[in-house]
């Protein structure tokens, strides 16, 4: 049995010398040299919960 690993990571927009969070991405790490997005969401609650989620199914 395989065991993922997920990261979560800000999307910014960046104007006016300003960087404002625009989203969230949950990032596939298990394989460090193939990181895939699996999902994108506007709050950093929603993507931890995807995250846990991801993390949890069986390969």
């Amino acid at each position: 049995m395989s065991t993922r690993q997920a990261r979560i990571d800000p999307v910014f927009d960046v104007s006016d010398l300003k960087e404002t969070i625009t989203g969230w991405q949950v990032v596939d790490v298990s394989q460090p040299e193939n990181e895939v997005v699996v999902s994108e969401h506007t709050s950093e609650k929603e993507a931890i919960q995807a995250a846990e989620e991801f993390e949890q199914r069986e390969v």
